[in-house]
């Protein structure tokens, strides 16, 4: 803001610099103190420069009634005088800068506000940084959020509502979702200043990431008058998230908006978000989605019975395809804790059976998570009416090729010295009953693993050959491609298509 009552010396001081060339926005005028204070109790600005010899309120009187209202507000006083009083009072006041109207200049001025600008910045970054951790300590139930708790009233002045999404989240075999971070809050602050930019109507947009690693964005609008607009504001930047998110070479998330117009229970609020954010895998990518549609499917939800239960005991094809069946009305029926169920059960018995592992992640949508959880249980099927066709000793060496195909030393002779067998004995038995040499064997299981890792996991070619066992990626790639035909970056483009 800036303040003289002379109004060719206000223009001067306007005409001094290109405000917007360096960032700041010169967001009021005024030709006196009382209108200056006015202005400032509505505008806030951070800086402010004003002249000292004004009538009615001086400067330094509008300086301290500036301090009063706003302590961190950075003053600059001008003055036509070389007054050693006015210089001492202007000091007292902590002003930023002294300057005198005749050594103006746009170097001069200039270099003072990017100092400025530089601790404003700092400061709302730790300010933000602050209150980033009080809003986590709200949603873990750390703070009491009842009005008149100190905390809780800095923290929910007026409504706020939550946007809430996951960058790139998928569920694992754990039945957990798992998702992307960014463990820089100043990308967060950039993200969210880019995202309102043209929105008038927000008082305030903070993005943290909560400690469950979702995201979370408070907003507070200026006048939330009716619930329509509230949730149309909010659709409008949720659609801005997602084109910066994007525009930063991240995917752009499924976002859910829980609007509200009075201060209510956020933590409790938040819960539900998190929770209900499973109906995300139901819905196509870019999705934007009320916490409502969420809720009333949810609620609609049949009654999970045999549907949720684990891959069936029995290995037999008519207990697969009843079991596939399952699957197929959970995901038709958008069942939220019916398809957690579902992979928290299955999940359990694969990983005890040797299948998988916690990390393993099935899929982002719905029909993806179905899939790669049958084709999990359909391997662990085959093996197992394999296995009844096998000698101990093979089923042995198989189950040791399960637990260390990610060694690179494996080898038909490291198995036999496990199994205290010798290793003529054992080539001979494994390819007499399988019809395949033990490094055969070998190398199916580590290519299927291998697929799997390059769907689901998303790792780089190199990170999945040291995965499975090979020790070169160049290496891995041949056996890959003599395996299936296609080098892995091919498989993978061609899954991706399908």
């Amino acid at each position: 803001m800036l303040v003289d009552d002379e109004p060719l010396a206000l223009e001067n001081v306007y005409e001094t610099v290109p405000w917007q060339d360096y960032g700041f926005e010169v967001v009021a005028r005024a030709t006196n103190g009382k209108m200056a204070l006015g202005l400032f109790e509505r505008q806030r600005p951070h800086i402010v420069i004003t002249d000292i010899s004004m009538s009615p309120m001086d400067g330094l009187e509008l300086g301290r009634r500036i301090r009063e209202i706003g302590p961190k507000t950075r003053l600059i006083f001008l003055t036509a005088y070389r007054d050693f009083d006015y210089a001492r009072q202007a000091l007292d006041l902590k002003a930023t800068h002294y300057l005198l109207k005749h050594e103006i200049s746009r170097n001069r001025l200039l270099e003072q506000l990017l100092k400025l600008r530089e601790d404003v910045e700092l400061e709302q970054a730790e300010e933000r940084q602050q209150t980033r951790g009080l809003w986590r300590a709200l949603f873990a139930g750390k703070l009491d959020e009842r009005s008149g708790s100190r905390e809780a009233d800095r923290l929910i002045p007026s409504a706020a509502s939550l946007l809430y999404f996951e960058l790139n989240p998928s569920l694992n075999l754990e039945g957990r979702r798992v998702s992307d971070r960014i463990e820089d809050p100043a990308v967060w602050d950039a993200v969210a200043n880019e995202a309102v930019r043209e929105e008038a109507g927000v008082k305030e947009l903070l993005l943290l990431e909560t400690e469950e690693s979702g995201c979370a964005a408070i907003v507070q609008l200026s006048a939330p008058n009716s619930l329509l607009i509230v949730q149309y504001t909010l659709q409008k930047i949720s659609l801005a998230l997602q084109r910066v998110l994007q525009d930063r070479a991240l995917k752009a998330p499924k976002i859910m908006i829980a609007a509200t117009l009075e201060r209510g229970n956020t933590r409790r609020q938040y819960e539900k978000i998190r929770h209900l954010y499973a109906y995300s895998f139901y819905l196509p990518e870019r999705a934007v989605f009320l916490l409502e549609q969420a809720l009333d499917s949810y609620e609609k939800e049949p009654a999970v019975g045999e549907a949720c239960k684990g891959a069936p005991e029995t290995a037999e094809a008519e207990a697969l395809a009843d079991w596939r069946q399952s699957l197929n009305d959970i995901t038709a029926s958008k069942a939220i804790d019916a398809l957690l169920s579902a992979v928290r059960q299955t999940g359990q018995t694969l990983i005890k059976a040797g299948y998988g592992s916690l990390e393993l992640r099935l899929g982002s949508d719905a029909g993806q998570i179905a899939d790669a959880l049958y084709r999990l249980v359909e391997e662990k099927a085959y093996a197992e009416r394999q296995r009844s066709q096998y000698s101990r000793w093979v089923l042995k060496a198989m189950e040791y090729v399960r637990e260390r195909y990610a060694d690179p030393e494996l080898s038909l002779e490291t198995v036999a010295e496990q199994l205290q067998i010798s290793a003529v004995h054992l080539r001979t038995t494994f390819r007499k009953e399988t019809g395949q040499s033990l490094l055969d064997y070998t190398t199916e299981y580590r290519i299927e693993v291998a697929k799997r890792l390059l769907l689901k996991e998303e790792l780089k070619i190199y990170e999945v050959s040291e995965k499975v066992g090979y020790r070169t990626s160049q290496y891995f790639s041949q056996v890959f491609k003599k395996a299936t035909g296609l080098h892995p970056k091919d498989y993978v483009r061609r899954e991706a298509g399908r």
